[in-house]
Protein backbone atom coordinates (compact mmCIF):
# COMPACT_ATOMS: atom_id res chain seq x y z
CA UNK A 1 0.00 0.00 0.00
CA UNK A 2 1.04 3.55 -0.54
CA UNK A 3 -0.20 6.79 0.87
CA UNK A 4 -3.15 7.80 -1.32
CA UNK A 5 -5.76 5.15 -0.57
CA UNK A 6 -9.55 5.39 -0.48
CA UNK A 7 -12.05 5.63 1.13
CA UNK A 8 -11.34 8.30 3.71
CA UNK A 9 -13.14 10.11 6.50
CA UNK A 10 -14.33 13.55 5.42
CA UNK A 11 -14.17 16.11 8.24
CA UNK A 12 -16.51 19.12 8.49
CA UNK A 13 -13.57 21.39 7.58
CA UNK A 14 -13.11 19.83 4.11
CA UNK A 15 -13.66 22.46 1.39
CA UNK A 16 -16.93 22.07 -0.52
CA UNK A 17 -16.84 22.71 -4.26
CA UNK A 18 -19.79 23.87 -6.33
CA UNK A 19 -17.95 23.81 -9.66
CA UNK A 20 -15.42 21.54 -11.35
CA UNK A 21 -17.89 18.67 -11.78
CA UNK A 22 -20.38 18.43 -14.62
CA UNK A 23 -22.31 15.16 -14.81
CA UNK A 24 -23.82 14.24 -18.18
CA UNK A 25 -25.81 11.19 -17.20
CA UNK A 26 -29.31 10.81 -18.62
CA UNK A 27 -30.78 7.40 -19.35
CA UNK A 28 -28.67 4.38 -20.32
CA UNK A 29 -29.53 0.75 -21.13
CA UNK A 30 -29.84 -1.35 -17.96
CA UNK A 31 -27.02 -3.88 -18.42
CA UNK A 32 -25.87 -5.67 -15.28
CA UNK A 33 -22.11 -6.10 -15.00
CA UNK A 34 -20.22 -9.19 -13.96
CA UNK A 35 -18.97 -8.21 -10.50
CA UNK A 36 -18.75 -10.82 -7.73
CA UNK A 37 -18.39 -8.18 -5.00
CA UNK A 38 -21.01 -5.53 -5.85
CA UNK A 39 -24.19 -4.84 -7.79
CA UNK A 40 -22.88 -3.26 -10.98
CA UNK A 41 -24.40 -1.63 -14.06
CA UNK A 42 -22.17 -1.27 -17.11
CA UNK A 43 -22.50 1.78 -19.33
CA UNK A 44 -23.39 0.76 -22.87
CA UNK A 45 -24.94 4.14 -23.61
CA UNK A 46 -23.73 7.70 -23.77
CA UNK A 47 -23.02 9.08 -20.31
CA UNK A 48 -20.07 11.03 -19.05
CA UNK A 49 -18.71 13.86 -16.99
CA UNK A 50 -16.36 16.80 -17.08
CA UNK A 51 -14.07 16.66 -14.05
CA UNK A 52 -11.66 19.51 -13.50
CA UNK A 53 -12.23 20.64 -17.09
CA UNK A 54 -11.37 17.22 -18.57
CA UNK A 55 -13.89 14.93 -20.34
CA UNK A 56 -14.58 11.45 -18.94
CA UNK A 57 -16.83 8.60 -20.09
CA UNK A 58 -18.90 6.60 -17.62
CA UNK A 59 -17.59 3.02 -17.51
CA UNK A 60 -19.85 1.55 -14.84
CA UNK A 61 -21.56 2.15 -11.53
CA UNK A 62 -21.65 -0.10 -8.49
CA UNK A 63 -22.82 -0.11 -4.86
CA UNK A 64 -21.26 -0.59 -1.43
CA UNK A 65 -23.20 -1.15 1.79
CA UNK A 66 -22.55 0.38 4.20
CA UNK A 67 -21.14 3.48 2.53
CA UNK A 68 -17.35 3.53 2.30
CA UNK A 69 -16.51 7.20 2.81
CA UNK A 70 -17.54 8.58 6.15
CA UNK A 71 -18.51 12.10 7.11
CA UNK A 72 -17.09 12.84 10.58
CA UNK A 73 -16.88 9.11 11.22
CA UNK A 74 -20.47 8.32 10.18
CA UNK A 75 -21.20 5.81 7.39
CA UNK A 76 -24.17 6.25 5.04
CA UNK A 77 -26.46 3.24 4.55
CA UNK A 78 -25.12 2.77 1.02
CA UNK A 79 -22.67 4.42 -1.37
CA UNK A 80 -22.96 4.44 -5.16
CA UNK A 81 -19.78 4.81 -7.20
CA UNK A 82 -19.96 6.22 -10.72
CA UNK A 83 -16.66 5.19 -12.33
CA UNK A 84 -15.46 7.39 -15.19
CA UNK A 85 -12.40 7.10 -17.45
CA UNK A 86 -10.69 9.80 -19.50
CA UNK A 87 -9.39 9.20 -23.04
CA UNK A 88 -5.91 8.92 -21.43
CA UNK A 89 -7.08 6.14 -19.09
CA UNK A 90 -7.25 8.30 -15.93
CA UNK A 91 -10.06 7.34 -13.55
CA UNK A 92 -12.46 9.63 -11.72
CA UNK A 93 -15.07 8.31 -9.32
CA UNK A 94 -18.12 10.18 -8.06
CA UNK A 95 -19.36 8.88 -4.71
CA UNK A 96 -23.05 9.31 -3.87
CA UNK A 97 -24.24 8.57 -0.34
CA UNK A 98 -27.66 7.03 0.24
CA UNK A 99 -29.59 7.42 3.48
CA UNK A 100 -32.74 5.54 4.45
CA UNK A 101 -35.86 7.39 3.43
CA UNK A 102 -38.09 7.45 0.37
CA UNK A 103 -38.08 4.73 -2.27
CA UNK A 104 -35.73 5.45 -5.18
CA UNK A 105 -37.43 4.33 -8.45
CA UNK A 106 -34.19 4.32 -10.50
CA UNK A 107 -32.52 2.15 -7.89
CA UNK A 108 -35.64 -0.03 -7.85
CA UNK A 109 -35.21 -0.74 -11.56
CA UNK A 110 -31.66 -1.98 -10.94
CA UNK A 111 -32.74 -4.13 -7.99
CA UNK A 112 -35.58 -5.64 -10.04
CA UNK A 113 -33.06 -6.58 -12.73
CA UNK A 114 -30.75 -8.15 -10.12
CA UNK A 115 -33.65 -10.18 -8.71
CA UNK A 116 -34.71 -11.35 -12.18
CA UNK A 117 -38.05 -9.55 -11.97
CA UNK A 118 -39.63 -7.66 -14.84
CA UNK A 119 -37.92 -4.28 -15.10
CA UNK A 120 -37.43 -1.33 -17.44
CA UNK A 121 -34.70 -1.86 -20.02
CA UNK A 122 -33.15 1.47 -19.11
CA UNK A 123 -32.09 3.27 -15.95
CA UNK A 124 -32.35 7.01 -15.37
CA UNK A 125 -29.01 7.94 -13.85
CA UNK A 126 -30.13 11.50 -13.13
CA UNK A 127 -32.76 10.06 -10.78
CA UNK A 128 -30.03 8.25 -8.82
CA UNK A 129 -27.86 11.31 -8.24
CA UNK A 130 -28.88 14.44 -6.29
CA UNK A 131 -29.32 17.59 -8.37
CA UNK A 132 -27.04 19.43 -5.96
CA UNK A 133 -23.52 18.65 -7.22
CA UNK A 134 -21.69 20.21 -4.24
CA UNK A 135 -18.79 17.89 -3.54
CA UNK A 136 -15.52 17.19 -1.75
CA UNK A 137 -12.51 16.65 -4.04
CA UNK A 138 -9.39 14.64 -3.30
CA UNK A 139 -7.01 12.17 -4.96
CA UNK A 140 -7.09 8.55 -3.85
CA UNK A 141 -7.46 5.01 -5.10
CA UNK A 142 -9.94 2.40 -6.16
CA UNK A 143 -11.57 0.81 -3.11
CA UNK A 144 -11.34 -2.72 -4.51
CA UNK A 145 -8.26 -4.77 -5.44
CA UNK A 146 -5.74 -3.89 -6.75
CA UNK A 147 -6.45 -0.52 -5.02
CA UNK A 148 -4.92 1.42 -7.90
CA UNK A 149 -4.01 4.99 -7.00
CA UNK A 150 -4.28 8.11 -9.15
CA UNK A 151 -8.09 8.23 -8.95
CA UNK A 152 -9.74 11.67 -8.87
CA UNK A 153 -12.52 11.44 -6.27
CA UNK A 154 -15.57 13.68 -6.10
CA UNK A 155 -17.80 12.78 -3.14
CA UNK A 156 -21.18 14.48 -3.26
CA UNK A 157 -22.23 16.20 -0.04
CA UNK A 158 -26.00 15.84 -0.52
CA UNK A 159 -27.27 12.24 -0.22
CA UNK A 160 -29.91 10.40 -2.21
CA UNK A 161 -32.50 8.22 -0.50
CA UNK A 162 -33.04 4.49 -0.41
CA UNK A 163 -36.06 2.79 1.17
CA UNK A 164 -35.60 0.24 3.92
CA UNK A 165 -36.83 -2.52 1.58
CA UNK A 166 -34.38 -1.44 -1.14
CA UNK A 167 -31.52 -1.34 1.35
CA UNK A 168 -32.41 -4.85 2.52
CA UNK A 169 -32.40 -5.99 -1.14
CA UNK A 170 -28.91 -4.52 -1.68
CA UNK A 171 -27.62 -6.11 1.51
CA UNK A 172 -29.14 -9.47 0.59
CA UNK A 173 -26.87 -9.51 -2.46
CA UNK A 174 -23.70 -7.89 -1.07
CA UNK A 175 -23.67 -6.86 2.56
CA UNK A 176 -20.43 -5.65 4.07
CA UNK A 177 -18.66 -5.11 0.73
CA UNK A 178 -17.07 -1.89 1.96
CA UNK A 179 -13.40 -1.20 2.47
CA UNK A 180 -12.34 0.31 5.80
CA UNK A 181 -11.52 4.02 5.94
CA UNK A 182 -7.87 4.67 5.06
CA UNK A 183 -5.52 7.28 6.58
CA UNK A 184 -5.44 10.67 4.90
CA UNK A 185 -1.68 10.85 5.35
CA UNK A 186 0.14 13.89 3.98
CA UNK A 187 -2.33 14.65 1.20
CA UNK A 188 -4.94 17.36 1.41
CA UNK A 189 -8.36 18.01 -0.04
CA UNK A 190 -8.50 20.05 -3.25
CA UNK A 191 -8.89 23.71 -2.25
Amino acid sequence: MTERQSPIDIPPTAPIHRDGLELRLGTIPLVLGDNPTAIQVDNTGVAGAVVGGEPYELVQLHMHSPGEHTFSGVHAAMELHLVFQSPDGVLAVVGVMFIEGMDNPALGSILDAVAGREHPRTVDLDALVPRDRAHIAYDGSLTTPPYTEGVHWRVLVRPSTISTAQLEAVRAVHEGNSRAVQPMGERSFHP
